[in-house]
């Protein structure tokens, strides 16, 4: 299961970001990928250590609106797929 993790500030990172999303889903993070750092649509992929739906949409709950690099991130879970969600 994947979380993705949207509206990265262009001034974040890789690091950074990989700090964050460590530091804060501690153990239900197995991998994060951060895709296009630096450019208005950034965003990292984190492997969560979870296979239950629920799980994962708590966790994104949890990130969400959560502030890195003076902007709120938008998060969601996503069982079936790889790929990020369509923008709005």
């Amino acid at each position: 299961m994947n979380l993705t993790v949207r509206n990265i500030a262009e001034s974040c990172s890789e690091q950074q970001v990989r700090e964050f999303l460590t530091r804060e889903l501690g153990h239900y993070a197995k991998s994060v990928e951060v895709v296009d750092i630096g450019k208005p649509g950034a965003y990292a992929t984190v492997e969560l250590a979870a296979n239950v739906p629920y799980v994962g949409d708590v966790i994104a709950r949890q990130i969400q609106g959560r502030h890195l690099g003076g902007q709120p991130l938008e998060a969601s879970a996503d069982l079936f797929s790889d790929e990020p969600p369509a923008e709005r």
